[in-house]
């Protein structure tokens, strides 16, 4: 029996694009019309008083809220990653569980990997192209290194000696927000939004924060 051949589906090309979009809250309009795009490569900054929708933005852009009117196109292969202004954490929930949830998506690959390699002796092709864009999705991620990256932002952002067991409700609320900005640069997205990251930060920390979106493995990562 002929095996039939397999073609490689193209990725999708990295794009946020904003068109015509409208956000209101009751009787108050946020945003009006508003539209732009970021091309790969770019960063961008949001700059605009309190109240002026920044934070909104960010959050149609992480797709937390949806626009009242407008197209929003947020495509990006390695993941997006989003701080929010205002935390959301259980205080009952500990560092690591916080760790954990904003790599979620590199556990999930993490734990679908040794199944995958389990199986492959007696893989189809199908199954060897689908293992292959699973590991090399991994491996762009950085996955092998994840755990080091969470370790070096915890330090780099002043929270070195906080660790894994510890509760949330134990921190500060300025130690959950540095928390919150190390889980989201140690999962290694594609697409950085960042809302007000340097709030809470000392000057040691601006200025590893900055080195460290300076660096040459963020050449992939955009930062609106």
């Amino acid at each position: 029996m002929r095996e039939r051949a397999h073609t490689a589906v193209p990725a999708p090309v990295a794009q946020l694009s904003v068109k015509d979009v409208t956000k209101s809250y009751g009787t108050r309009t946020v945003l009006d019309q508003v539209s732009f795009t970021v091309r790969p490569g770019e960063k961008a900054a949001v700059i605009g008083e309190n109240g002026s929708g920044k934070s909104t933005l960010l959050r149609l852009l992480a797709a937390a809220e949806p626009p009242d009117t407008g197209e929003i196109a947020v495509v990006f292969p390695g993941g997006t990653g989003h701080l929010a202004q205002t935390l959301d954490l259980d205080p009952g929930h500990t560092v690591q569980d916080a760790v954990d949830l904003a790599l979620a998506d590199l556990r999930g690959m993490e734990r679908r990997l040794p199944a995958a390699e389990k199986d492959l002796a007696g893989a189809s092709p199908a199954e060897l192209d689908a293992y292959g864009e699973l590991l090399t999705a991994y491996e762009d991620r950085g996955g092998y290194e994840v755990d080091a990256r969470v370790d070096a932002a915890l330090y780099g952002l002043g929270l070195a000696g906080t660790t894994r067991d510890r509760t949330l409700g134990s921190l500060s609320g300025g130690e959950q927000t540095r928390l919150s900005l190390a889980c989201v640069l140690a999962a290694a997205p594609e697409l950085l939004l960042l809302d007000e990251p340097t709030n809470h930060l000392d000057e040691a920390a601006v200025h590893w924060l900055e080195e460290h979106l300076r660096a040459p493995g963020h050449r992939r990562r955009r930062h609106p």
